[in-house]
């Protein structure tokens, strides 16, 4: 199986979306934790070697701490674009992706509208300006 992280943050978007909608708020934000994750991910990916992402497993916080700051330390150029952080303050920082397991009822509305709003923001700082540099292609979103 092919990984394609840029896809999955895509897909996760859009099923974060929908869940929204459906006033879904656990499923909203355990996704929207997804595609940050994911989006991260496709970072690493672009500038270190293959299998790099694995190091980070599914941590948010080494994935927007440690390595977008490995990041701006080799590619200094990428500081202006890399993200400044992001999830802190919102509840894509606590518990992902443990929060996969947590009783219903734990996040409110509130919580889940920030969270998809803040991965829509993410997705499209990074995945759209990789598209839009021609780092990826259209086509695998």
């Amino acid at each position: 199986m092919q990984e394609s992280f840029s896809n999955s943050a895509g897909r996760h978007l859009q099923d974060a979306q929908l869940l929204l909608v459906e006033q879904r708020w656990d499923n909203a934000v355990y996704l929207a934790g997804y595609v940050v994750e994911c989006s991260f991910k496709v970072l690493v990916e672009q500038h270190f070697k293959h299998g790099a992402v694995k190091i980070y497993g599914h941590d948010l916080t080494e994935l927007e701490g440690r390595a977008m700051e490995r990041l701006r330390v080799l590619y200094p150029i990428l500081d202006r674009q890399l993200p400044a952080s992001r999830i802190a303050g919102t509840v894509l920082a606590q518990n992902h992706p443990e929060r996969r397991y947590s009783k219903s009822g734990l996040w409110a509305e509130a919580d889940a509208t920030t969270a998809v709003q803040r991965a829509e923001e993410i997705y499209r700082e990074i995945i759209t300006k990789l598209v839009l540099n021609g780092s990826i292609s259209s086509q695998d979103i």
